[in-house]
């Protein structure tokens, strides 16, 4: 999953929130999520982190930094 985090209607941290807590109800293997936000603040990183993603990317978006970001949980 590929998403931002500040979207209408339901952000990012509750988005995750809600995927993490369906695969935990449904018993699925967790998929990964990979964040991306204009926000660089550390404390943001360590939000996304805590609420269980599996990557956060800043933008403006460097194209080589989020295709290492997708291979490495790709490769996971």
């Amino acid at each position: 999953v590929l998403m931002d985090l500040h979207m209408p209607v339901m952000d990012g941290l509750d988005a995750i929130a809600a995927i993490r807590r369906h695969e935990e109800e449904t018993a699925v293997a967790p998929v990964p999520i990979m964040v991306l936000s204009a926000d660089s603040q550390e404390k943001t990183r360590h939000a996304v982190l805590a609420h269980g993603a599996s990557g956060f990317v800043t933008k403006p978006l460097d194209p080589d930094a989020l295709v290492d970001a997708v291979e490495g949980q790709v490769a996971a």
